[in-house]
């Protein structure tokens, strides 16, 4: 016959013995019991700072508008009396370009052109053809420039015969030739004779150049080279209006300062036309300045204005 309490007791001492049977597996087997990873104890709090609590710096509100301050003046209204603006008018002329490094201006000659390197701007007062004289910069060590070498700027007028030919190869040929026997009045032969147009911004022009070999052995070879630029006067113009348009260079050489042809024709194309401003207005009178004295002597007459003769003795005044 079956109780019911014996079975109680069996399945009791089941789990017990199943239960210790699991404790001494884990003790046994040590690395099962540790298979899951401890977790990490959390940070410790940051310690709290010891000096004075620091906060960021803001920017400082604006104050307010002060009520009594005056309102900002109104923009000036536009003058009703101004003239319209054109609408068909020109525009502005653009500003004149910056001054080129070395340009020199001639108000004689009526040209600028621009000074070669190691070249310098001499007296011209003595000059008997041209405007303009540039020598040679002297070298280290010494005052004087070499007095075998020197340049020649000017207008071709009519006191250079190269003046009356109207073509512009002409007339350097005529230029070379005629300064030439000019300043190297020797006996000698002419030889390396080149000829070449120029362009001075748009404008014609031409050189010649030659060397001469002297007679006198020991004179060093002369060089001139001359060059003209410009438009001559057309024909027929009066007499009264005919202003000379044209340049010229004469650059001369020898054989111990020969002649940079590179830079004499650089030179010769540099020549611009030049017009001197006009003279400054004459300052008003002086409304303090006192009255001119009625009895004071006229003034003396320029030279060449002639003077009537209002006082001649008797035996100079003409008969009848």
């Amino acid at each position: 016959m079956h109780h019911p309490d014996a079975s109680r007791r069996r399945r009791t001492r089941l789990s017990t013995q199943l239960a210790t049977a699991a404790v001494a597996c884990a003790l046994a087997v040590p690395g099962i019991a540790s298979a899951e990873p401890v977790p990490s104890p959390p940070p410790p709090p940051a310690p709290a700072p010891s000096g004075p609590l620091m906060l960021e710096p803001t920017a400082a509100p604006p104050p307010p508008a002060d009520p009594n301050a005056p309102p900002a003046p109104a923009p000036a209204p536009a003058d009703p009396n101004a003239a319209p603006v054109d609408p068909n008018a020109p525009p502005a002329p653009a500003p004149p370009p910056p001054p080129e490094p070395g340009r020199v201006d001639n108000a004689a000659g009526g040209l600028s052109y621009v000074v070669p390197n190691g070249w310098k701007v001499s007296d011209q007062t003595q000059l008997s053809y041209g405007q303009a004289l540039l020598t040679k910069i002297p070298a280290a060590g010494t005052d004087q420039s070499p007095s075998d070498t020197s340049i020649l700027l000017g207008r071709l007028d009519l006191k250079l015969f190269a003046g009356a030919e109207a073509d512009n190869t002409k007339a350097a040929q005529r230029l070379a030739s005629d300064m030439g026997e000019f300043f190297m009045p020797f006996a000698g032969t002419r030889v390396a004779q080149e000829s070449g147009a120029l362009d001075a911004a748009g404008v014609p022009g031409a050189f010649n150049s030659y060397a001469v070999q002297f007679t006198d052995t020991t004179k060093p070879e002369g060089q001139i080279w001359a060059g003209v630029v410009g438009n001559p006067v057309p024909a027929g113009t009066p007499r009264g209006q005919r202003t000379p348009e044209r340049w010229f260079v004469v650059w001369l050489g020898t054989a111990n300062n020969p002649i940079d042809k590179g830079a004499a024709v650089a030179l010769a194309n540099s020549i611009r036309p030049f017009t001197p401003p006009p003279p400054p207005e004459a300052p008003p009178p002086d409304p303090n300045a006192p009255p001119p004295d009625p009895n004071a002597p006229p003034a003396r007459p320029g030279v060449g204005v002639p003077v009537p003769v209002t006082d001649a003795p008797p035996e100079m005044l003409p008969a009848g």
